[in-house]
């Protein structure tokens, strides 16, 4: 076995209790999926004996006309998560230097390292990325997330010009883009070194399924397809994506009552006393005190622990935007136990 292997530890999802809970955990999106997608779904199940087509061409052309790209600068992955394993694996070379700020996903160091990658770690207070680290160390390639888990800021596109300019090249995680009003994905027309991955978990609720992709250059686009899975999508993913896309409305009118409620829960953990993270997702960060997540879940309301997160010192808590009634139940155990604290 390799040594690496030995030294990594396996990412660590958060608890997962079984029973009633309220699941404020994996920002995910709380509501279910249009009626539309409940059909194509069920629909597509008379046909999982069957492989679905390994190149994807009607998933691909969906997304090519969502984002208004050529098929050609898409590659597709089981989530974005996959395709930042796939992303290392065509660039990093051994000791090849990859740029990581943190505090952000912790999945990104994994991947890296399986690469044998010489891991540079810059720490940026509350994930406000300067260029000058990048124009200093060049590195081979840079990992960039935006809007950023877990601060929930975007990156300014002056700040990623700059580090497209000073790194061969940028992988940006744009899984919580359709979040917030602004994106980074034309720059992928601009710099041929920039990798823009995006994610049908998050804004379009379709966690379970597994659904990620590329947009990048043809060559780059083109290298990530030969080394993904063959299958890497199954036939309800592929069934439900597609029409999903087609169900735009309902997804922007979930993304309405997430961002009004995130903007609410915001203002909510502010009065109550919290230090609250300016967010552009579907989930907000705050600096907690210690045994908070205990008495959040002893209360039936589960959510992230960010405490020994590389670029975040003390106790945080990410709490991703449910539904309104489940907001309000994390909000009354906060303010609780808040009462509870000496001053």
């Amino acid at each position: 076995m390799r040594s690496v292997v030995r030294i990594i530890n396996p990412y660590d999802a958060g608890v997962f209790p079984q029973g009633e809970v309220i699941l404020l955990n994996s920002n995910e999106n709380p509501y279910e999926p249009s009626e539309d997608v409940k059909k194509a779904y069920i629909d597509s199940l008379k046909r999982i004996n069957r492989y679905p087509d390994a190149s994807y061409p009607a998933l691909k052309k969906a997304i090519s006309e969502y984002l208004g790209i050529e098929v050609e600068n898409l590659a597709l992955g089981s989530g974005s998560s996959e395709l930042i394993s796939r992303v290392c694996e065509i660039i990093v070379e051994e000791l090849d230097k990859v740029a990581i700020p943190m505090p952000s996903y912790s999945l990104y160091l994994t991947y890296a390292m399986l690469r044998d990658a010489s891991l540079l770690l810059p720490i940026y207070e509350r994930y406000s990325i300067t260029p000058e680290f990048f124009e200093e160390e060049k590195p081979k390639l840079s990992i960039i997330c935006s809007p950023n888990n877990p601060t929930g800021n975007c990156i300014e596109r002056r700040i990623a010009e700059k580090i497209a300019e000073n790194s061969e090249y940028v992988l940006i995680d744009e899984a919580y883009a359709e979040f917030a009003d602004k994106n980074l994905l034309e720059m992928v027309q601009e710099f041929e070194n920039i990798i823009i991955l995006r994610s049908f978990s998050k804004f379009f609720g379709l966690a379970g399924l597994r659904i990620g992709y590329a947009v990048a250059s043809r060559e780059i686009a083109e290298a990530l397809e030969k080394v993904r899975l063959p299958f890497a999508i199954p036939t309800p993913g592929v069934a439900t994506a597609i029409a999903a896309l087609r169900s735009l409305d309902h997804y922007l009118e979930l993304r309405k009552r997430i961002v009004e409620e995130r903007e609410r829960v915001s203002r909510e953990l502010k009065r109550i006393g919290f230090e609250v993270f300016p967010s552009d997702a579907n989930f907000v960060l705050f600096r907690a005190e210690k045994g908070l997540f205990e008495k959040l879940l002893q209360n039936g309301v589960v959510v992230r622990s960010l405490s020994g997160l590389i670029g975040l010192e003390g106790e945080y808590i990410r709490m991703t935007i449910g539904k309104r009634e489940e907001n309000d139940r994390a909000l009354e155990v906060l303010e609780s136990e808040r009462g509870k604290s000496p001053a």
